[in-house]
């Protein structure tokens, strides 16, 4: 029953895309299988999650930042509260930027229901793999090697969730997904370049910002970016008109 109920609101959905000329279409086997992807991987990252055990104290007594490469050794001195609050900031604004476009977009408003689809997709997968990357590679965050610390503040889950940055790869994605819709309804705006710009710039920001928090290093920030910025970026990609 939740199947059929499913299948026909995304028929409904494809059916009013068509009738607003929208440079998407949705096919109701594509976007099922897109969510089960979502669900499937955010269901096995809560499942590893459960299975995530603090560090031993032992453990952390026997982390060394000069094993680290200079690369990504910096960031092991970095505790930052301010640039933590910042980049929370950023992420949960970018939660929002493709929501206020659409809203105040005239042309994008009228295709709210599609947007809506990728929208949900992009989160949703996007969610799930950061979770389930985070709970099997396990890596210590950065703020774990500073010996200042309380032993009970780096013996936590939370502490061992370091690879990849979430903030970066949800912000990515949420930028690059406001970038690739605008450009999409609006090919010919001159808009396009500024929007492109913040959409890797905000992302960016965040990431740093999660470094200079002692949060994440440097290779956490990147993976995140990419992996984020794909989403964002190809996901509308695969529901464009075969003659767009």
């Amino acid at each position: 029953m939740k199947k059929t109920v499913l299948l026909a609101w995304l028929l409904t959905i494809a059916m009013a895309s068509i009738m607003a000329q929208s440079p998407y279409q949705l096919k109701a086997g594509r976007e099922i299988g897109l969510y089960s992807i979502g669900l499937g991987v955010a269901g096995s990252g809560y499942y590893f999650h459960t299975k995530v055990t603090p560090l031993t104290a032992m453990q952390i007594g026997e982390l060394r930042a000069e094993g680290l490469s200079t690369f990504e050794r910096w960031v092991t001195t970095r505790r930052s509260v301010r640039s933590h609050k910042t980049s929370n900031v950023l992420l949960h604004s970018s939660n929002l930027f493709p929501v206020v476009l659409t809203l105040a977009d005239k042309t994008m408003r009228k295709d709210a229901s599609t947007i809506g689809v990728l929208y949900s997709q992009a989160a949703l997968i996007n969610l799930g793999l950061t979770a389930l990357v985070k709970t099997t590679v396990k890596r210590p965050r950065p703020y774990v090697y500073q010996s200042e610390l309380t032993i009970e503040e780096r013996m936590t889950t939370s502490a061992r969730q370091s690879f990849w940055s979430g903030h970066t790869s949800q912000t990515a994605t949420m930028c690059f997904l406001t970038a690739r819709l605008y450009a999409d309804y609006h090919p010919n705006s001159k808009w396009r370049p500024v929007m492109w710009s913040a959409a890797a710039t905000i992302p960016a920001a965040t990431g740093i910002l999660r470094m200079t928090a002692g949060k994440h290093f440097p290779t956490d920030v990147l993976a995140g970016y990419v992996t984020g910025a794909a989403i964002g970026f190809f996901l509308p990609r695969l529901h464009r008109r075969m003659n767009e």
